[in-house]
């Protein structure tokens, strides 16, 4: 599937806790049905996501597979409030990112800048060695 068909396709999804399906979606979620149909690849999921862990745990879980990157096209952009990860969304281009942001709101497309504002950090990853 190309980048512009999925987003065609998630784009206005509902938001739903440890979803990942085209009928709902939360932010990891949506970065795990990104990369299953536009790259081709299955990430590594810490099982407790799935079973309702508490985000930051899971988060620090599958960061070993991850490695600093850029804003380019394909990575994940980690919005933290205060020292903790609270969000994800994927870089679409240099300055948008498409995420799932809570209850309400759902899939949409917002500017980096104004995500970035949002949070008080904001960090690049790439999967693996792509």
């Amino acid at each position: 599937m190309t980048r512009e068909e999925f987003i065609r396709r998630v784009n206005g999804l509902p938001w739903a806790d440890r979803a990942c399906s085209f009928e709902a979606v939360d932010c990891w979620g949506l970065v795990v049905l990104y990369y299953r149909h536009v790259a081709g690849m299955e990430l590594h999921q810490t099982p407790g996501y799935e079973a309702g862990h508490d985000f930051i745990t899971c988060y620090e879980g599958d960061r070993f597979f991850w490695q600093p990157g850029a804003r380019n096209e394909g990575n994940i952009a980690v919005f933290y409030r205060g020292a903790h990860p609270d969000h994800v969304g994927v870089v679409i281009d240099g300055n948008s990112c498409l995420h799932s942001r809570g209850e309400g709101e759902g899939v949409r497309i917002d500017p980096l800048p104004v995500l970035e504002r949002a949070f008080t950090k904001t960090e690049f990853l790439q999967y693996g060695d792509i």
